[in-house]
């Protein structure tokens, strides 16, 4: 009988694996307890009578978190290398709107003076 429950639990674990179980709900995510629900037994024997499935299950669900820590920690540092050259072309912007704004300065002070030239009456208007 005990070759029997564990090869109930294997051939559960195999359908919960491959998103293809036949009692629980095929979104639930591997666990302890829905791989017993799938095959029929309580959660305290698999980890009685079962360490190593216990194991295996563990183990699975570690990959899983490492997995999806690893795919976090890169997707963290792309999106940090994006704010840094964003930062880097805001920079490059403001300086470019510090030089226009002095150059349009420039041109403000330089188009005053000539307005004043012309209603000083000294200068003559050509054109």
């Amino acid at each position: 009988m005990k070759q029997s429950t564990e090869t109930e639990i294997r051939q559960a674990l195999v359908r919960i694996k491959a998103g293809r179980p036949k009692i629980v709900d095929k979104k639930r995510k591997l666990s302890i307890s829905a791989l017993a629900e799938e095959a029929g037994v309580s959660d305290s024997a698999i980890h009685n009578r079962y360490p190593q499935i216990a194991t295996e299950v563990r183990d699975i669900l570690g990959k899983a978190h490492k997995e999806q820590r690893d795919e976090k920690t890169q997707i963290l540092k792309t999106v940090k290398a994006k704010n840094t050259e964003l930062r880097k072309y805001i920079e490059e912007l403001e300086l470019d709107i510090r030089k226009l704004t002095s150059i349009n300065e420039t041109f403000k002070d330089e188009n005053a003076q000539l307005k004043a030239e012309m209603s000083s009456g000294k200068v003559v208007r050509i054109g």
